[in-house]
């Protein structure tokens, strides 16, 4: 599956994944199973350029690059390739405007990308709707002022979906039908707070801006519990490419999210075992017998300034009092457009 017919195009991605890559696949992670197709690097900076000059050939190999370690079952790789030209032809010619209204040229071009970058896993059927495809939508369009226009098709096409899969499948028949109108609306709130957070989400590129909202949602559901950048970043936002490090660089740096100074939350993250190994690390003695409050306790109070320290390197993080309000009505938002971006990519696509 290694062909040499686009050595350009293969040398302008082998260049934006930065020696980071496979090294049988260079635009696949070293610490995934090739055969999961997950890309080394988020290279939606490099999609939206070809996305805007409309490159399909360009979109094609993206697709063939990340797919060629699991391509399937019986196709050549002529097949394969004349597929994914399809693909990416349909991908950059599919028509938004009929069923996404308010979109301006920029939110135009991160819907597209967003849907190859979800075309390398997904196809755009009502199977879609059992994954997290719609999470990640919602995250990378919240800073989007979108609108679902003739939601009354989609929501027939869903239901009419789910009837018949029901038939067939337990899992199916536990869904209920959805009324008309059902669907939330995709805009966030009118709300200054939020709009504040979106304005910095909207420049960040779509792999740091997904992770930036996963961190967005659970420091806004715990803002007391900080964590590393790095553990807050989903499957879902992995699976899509991304080099953490620098996307955590991204996210702290547009003040997102601060350096962590609540040593009481991050220290409750520890379990009891982390805490007896640092302890005996330090030469500092504890029983086994003592419980994780007792263990936390005398690590504050001998070990404090080293707990900064190690606070610091680690990159914990928690959330700015200036993001407190906007951070939760940021996570309700994207959890509540969910099902929205389930029928919308299931049925709305336009993508054959």
């Amino acid at each position: 599956m290694t062909t040499t017919l686009s050595p350009s195009l293969l040398a302008d991605l082998v260049a934006v994944a930065a020696g980071q890559g496979h090294p049988d696949y260079p635009c696949l992670s070293r610490t995934h199973a090739p055969a999961s197709c997950v890309p080394c690097v988020d290279f939606s900076p490099w999609l939206r350029e070809r996305v805007r000059r409309s490159d399909v050939d360009s979109v094609s190999e993206y697709l063939f690059r990340v797919r060629e370690a699991n391509p399937g079952l019986g196709e050549s790789p002529e097949s394969l390739r004349a597929h994914y030209s399809q693909l990416a032809a349909s991908l950059l010619a599919a028509p938004l405007e009929r069923h996404l209204g308010g979109a301006d040229e920029e939110a135009c071009i991160d819907v597209r990308v967003t849907l190859i970058m979800l075309a390398v896993h997904e196809g755009f059927s009502g199977f879609i709707m059992t994954g997290e495809a719609a999470d990640f939508m919602g995250s990378v369009m919240a800073p989007h002022a979108l609108a679902l226009r003739d939601p009354a098709p989609l929501v027939e096409a869903r239901n009419r979906f789910v009837r018949e899969m029901g038939q067939e499948m337990s899992y199916w028949a536990a869904w209920p039908l959805l009324l008309p109108g059902a669907l939330p609306p995709l805009a966030p709130p009118d709300d200054a707070a939020l709009h504040r957070l979106l304005a910095v989400l909207r420049p960040l590129p779509l792999g740091a801006r997904a992770h930036a909202v996963d961190a967005l949602r659970h420091l806004g559901a715990h803002p007391h519990v900080p964590r590393t950048l790095a553990s807050l970043s989903r499957y879902e936002t992995r699976k899509r490419g991304l080099d953490v490090a620098e996307s955590s660089r991204l996210v702290l740096a547009s003040g997102i999210v601060v350096p962590a100074t609540d040593l009481d939350g991050w220290l409750g993250t520890w379990t009891r075992r982390d805490l007896l190994g640092f302890l005996a690390q330090v030469g500092v003695g504890a029983r086994n017998s003592w419980g994780k409050e007792r263990l936390a306790v005398v690590a504050k109070t001998e070990c404090s300034e080293l707990l900064h320290t190690r606070m610091a390197e680690a990159g914990v993080v928690e959330l700015p009092a200036w993001h407190a309000e906007g951070a939760q009505l940021l996570r309700a938002h994207v959890e509540a457009v969910r099902e929205s971006w389930r029928v919308w990519l299931a049925f709305g696509t336009g993508v054959s």
